[in-house]
């Protein structure tokens, strides 16, 4: 095979496909990282929405903490949570002790909010979350 002007092996063609494998693996973990660099920290309500009736439903009583070591507590209301949770693509994925794993999808994360969709009983509800 001759690709530019060169004549490229079957060998070579296998050490390319390798690296060009690598180089995107390093791409989307690069991405990760970032992405659990940015969530660590104590996070509060800026507003909870539900798309149907668009009422915010914060009342100051939602409170996330991010660990580095990918373990989360969580407060709303009167109920406290404590797990692990992990990034993958655009879902946070949180596991409360002893519980099953909850996804909701990230639409917003920087260094000072993070906003998210969940389904709660098929409702669609956003909430954004203000690093504190």
């Amino acid at each position: 095979m001759r690709v530019l002007g060169y004549s490229i092996n079957k060998i070579t063609m296998k050490k390319l496909s390798i690296l060009i494998i690598s180089l995107i693996g390093l791409t989307l973990f690069s991405c990760s990282s970032e992405k659990y660099k940015l969530i660590k920290g104590t996070w509060e309500c800026g507003s909870w929405t539900i798309e149907e009736s668009n009422k915010n439903k914060c009342n100051n009583n939602v409170v996330f903490t991010f660990e580095k070591n990918q373990t989360y507590t969580s407060k709303i209301g009167n109920l406290k949570q404590e797990g692990n949770y992990e990034i993958i693509g655009n879902q946070l994925i949180c596991t409360p002790t002893g519980k099953m794993k909850i996804g909701v999808e990230i639409n917003k994360l920087t260094s000072d909010s993070l906003s998210f969709t969940m389904s709660r009983s098929g409702q669609k509800e956003t909430l954004v979350l203000l690093k504190k």
